[in-house]
């Protein structure tokens, strides 16, 4: 083709496509100056219905994280231990020695290595999968049978006069030669390694095999398999580690309140009503209020605004990350009276797959992004049945905060809202 026609005809297209994308008729967004522009309108405090915050069962499998120490938040003392099972060691050996622990430090909060104690387990094998504070795995009991025990002689034996060290971001902790020697001959017995610690308000994080081989729990150990070998150095992954942490058989909720927390993991629902009234207070010259109105009418921006409202955070200094979650089910399906189980199960809810919202925890107020979730209420798409809203870190780690809801002044302009902008639909002359 001849470069000059295909010259004009790119520049036609080229004029074609701006024509179209500043057509003053065009329905999404804005329609310029004779269209409906985007449009400000809020749901207020006294159109919610419902505030819940509610325990949720744990789950700790497969977490990155390790866990030990307590922490004192939402009116109760949060304990957590964490246990470390090396397998697939060596089959035989002549000597052993130099047996030691490394662990790669991720937070630390007031936590004296000197505190930290280690037991090793002899009441009852466990496995990642199943393992928790109340129950080894699903068909056996700790010691106590109903909460793992760090009393002498139950389901740990205390490891005594341990030599510790900090060395960079890992703490190194020296074993005796012989509990690895007794792994190896009586590999049925290896039930492996409690962390704990019994001081109060002090805790510290580890990485745990699930985030990386490099930063991985490693057991090390000088290994020689007969007398004519040379020593030489080994050292072994965990195939099983898992935070456990103390709890009731009780799930609790709190009416009126509002708590995101990961140990204990506590969510957070809420409903509203969305009056068709707030979307029509806007000039109507272009606009037609009739059937296909709600449906049409885009939603630019939603979020939810909280204000923290907690004397005890943790972190202090840190962010908390929340995600939203769309609620299917209504009232008639939570349960509210039963103790012994949660308030929700995962099928009241389903993700609207939002990116995650993260803020300070002493930013003024925490902005939900739930944009889609209010698109799909207005649009009639999804029935609104309210909101969930959980924390992105449940079971990982000590962080919670509270926000403020104060039921008998709904006027506080702390109080829970929904900040919404709209364009109108376009439905031409």
């Amino acid at each position: 083709m001849n470069k000059g026609i295909k010259f004009s005809l790119i520049v036609l297209l080229v004029i074609f496509l701006a024509a179209s994308c500043t057509n003053k008729k065009n329905p999404v967004g804005t329609s310029g100056e004779e269209g409906p522009i985007p449009t400000e309108t809020e749901i207020t405090a006294d159109m919610f219905t419902d505030f819940y915050s509610f325990e949720d069962s744990i789950r700790t499998y497969n977490s990155d994280n390790l866990l030990v120490g307590r922490y004192d938040s939402n009116n109760f003392q949060n304990n957590a231990a964490s246990l470390i099972k090396f397998t697939s060691l060596v089959d035989s050996f002549y000597q052993i020695t130099n047996v030691r622990l490394d662990l790669r430090i991720r937070d630390n909060h007031d936590f004296d290595i000197t505190t930290l104690k280690v037991g090793k387990i002899i009441s009852s094998n466990w496995f990642e999968t199943t393992a928790t504070w109340l129950a080894p795995t699903d068909s056996t009991s700790w010691y106590t049978d109903g909460a793992f025990s760090f009393t002498e002689g139950e389901d740990i034996e205390i490891l005594y006069g341990l030599d510790m060290a900090l060395i960079g971001d890992s703490l190194s902790i020296r074993l005796p030669n012989d509990i690895l020697e007794n792994w190896i001959l009586a590999d049925t017995l290896n039930y492996g390694l409690a962390l704990f610690c019994e001081e109060d308000n002090k805790f510290v994080e580890f990485y745990s095999a699930e985030y990386s081989d490099e930063d991985s729990p490693r057991l090390y150990f000088d290994y020689q398999e007969t007398e004519e070998d040379t020593l030489v150095t080994n050292y072994r992954t965990p195939g099983n580690d898992i935070l456990i942490y103390e709890k009731d058989d009780v799930y609790q909720i709190f009416e009126n309140k509002l708590i995101a927390s990961n140990i204990q993991p506590i969510k957070m629902l809420t409903r509203f009503a969305i009056p068709e009234s707030i979307f029509t207070s806007v000039d109507t010259f272009t606009i037609s209020f009739d059937e296909f109105y709600m449906q049409r009418l885009t939603i630019n921006r939603a979020e939810l605004i909280l204000t923290f409202d907690c004397a005890n955070p943790y972190p202090l200094d840190g962010t908390i990350s929340l995600d939203p979650y769309l609620m299917v089910s209504d009232s008639t399906a939570w349960n509210l009276t039963d103790p012994s189980l949660p308030m929700l199960n995962s099928e009241d809810y389903e993700d609207p797959y939002i990116s995650s919202t993260s803020d300070s925890l002493n930013s003024a107020a925490f902005a939900v992004n739930i944009t889609k979730i209010i698109q799909d209420m207005v649009s009639g798409e999804k029935d609104n049945y309210g909101i969930m809203i959980r924390s992105l870190y449940e079971n990982h780690d000590f962080r919670h905060t509270e926000f403020f809801y104060d039921e008998n002044d709904l006027t506080n302009t702390k109080n829970p809202r929904i900040e919404i902008i709209f364009t109108p639909p376009y439905f031409g002359e």
